[in-house]
């Protein structure tokens, strides 16, 4: 199957994670305490605190990580952003962090760290027969561990991304993660079911491994 021809229309982003800095820093405490004055109007605010060093923030659906500012002078406060559905949501989840720390909204720069996507091959696959004869193929599969056939991305396909790898179902469904650039997330995607099409599931059972 060509590229031009796979529409992707069971290709889906299902989660963007993003870095930012932030202009000015804060404390952990008094995000906390600032959490604790807005959760009695906003009820879907909670947070904890992961000892000194970073906490967790949930707030409208986003998934904050706000780390705790470097001693060095000249490095900004990081923080991670996650479950952020499409790019057209990344400036509502940077403005929502400035509700938490209380900030006057600015636009941050931020870097995409990581994109999930979920696609499915339409057809229900023989992992087992894929691990057994795709011997060129780096992947994983170990059913006592995780139920899933691993298949990682060749570095031929990968100039972005430090390293992609699928979660190969045997329902047909493929998790896909690790990637920073869409478009190489969907070429691998496509290397990927070239592979699975070669491997419909049957009724012929393997021996466990």
């Amino acid at each position: 199957m060509e590229k031009e021809d796979y529409k992707f229309n069971n290709f889906k982003v299902t989660n963007l994670k993003i870095s930012v800095k932030l202009l000015q820093s804060t404390s952990l405490k008094f995000v906390e305490d600032r959490c604790k004055l807005l959760q009695p109007i906003h009820k879907n605010i909670t947070w904890r605190r992961c000892g000194n060093n970073y906490m967790t923030l949930r707030y409208k659906e986003f998934t904050y990580t706000l780390f705790k500012k470097s001693v060095k002078k000249d490095r900004l406060q990081h923080c991670n952003i996650t479950r952020i559905r499409s790019k057209e949501d990344i400036p509502d989840a940077i403005g929502h962090l400035f509700v938490l720390v209380n900030q006057p909204p600015v636009w941050l720069d931020y870097t995409i760290d990581n994109i999930s996507c979920s696609a499915n091959a339409n057809q229900e696959i023989d992992i087992v027969g894929i691990y057994m004869n795709e011997l060129k193929t780096a992947c994983v599969y170990d059913p006592l561990v995780f139920p899933a056939l691993r298949i990682y991305c060749p570095k031929r396909l990968i100039e972005k991304s430090k390293k992609i790898c699928s979660l190969v179902y045997r329902s047909g469904s493929i998790i896909l993660v690790g990637g920073r650039c869409l478009q190489e997330i969907k070429n691998f995607f496509l290397w990927v079911l070239k592979i699975t099409r070669k491997y419909p599931r049957l009724t012929r059972k393997y021996p466990r491994l």
